[in-house]
């Protein structure tokens, strides 16, 4: 019986090991993706698509990695929001025609407040 319970201590171990090796390295990742952005992009060009490119899916990266860490649901639902109001910005800047930029919003806003709910919970 005692070594049924070491190994499924374990296993649980091992997967809890393996989800915060990705979410550290979702959040790293996410993070050079955004200090990459700054460094390729002059300041003059940071509401411009290339720069938002990187700066929505860092912060996308980031949210994710911390969902998944379960570090702190203030510091997800921040990183979330940011990552959504920078989605808002990108979507802006590509000058969709009206419907489909109303598509995007409506879809942003639906996919932020499910996701805000969760964790809230």
């Amino acid at each position: 019986m005692q070594k049924e319970t070491n190994k499924n201590m374990q296993q649980k171990g091992g997967r809890s090991m393996g989800l915060q090796i990705l979410g550290w390295s979702m959040v790293v990742i996410g993070a050079i993706l955004v200090i990459w952005g700054f460094y390729e992009y002059p300041a003059s060009e940071w509401w411009g698509n290339g720069f938002l490119n990187y700066a929505v899916s860092g912060m996308a990266l980031i949210a994710g990695g911390l969902a998944i860490l379960k570090i702190s649901a203030l510091l997800t639902v921040v990183a979330i929001i940011i990552a959504a109001l920078l989605l808002a910005v990108y979507i802006w800047n590509m000058q969709l025609d009206f419907f489909s930029a109303l598509l995007s919003y409506v879809l942003t806003a639906a996919l932020t407040t499910w996701l805000v709910s969760l964790l809230l919970r």
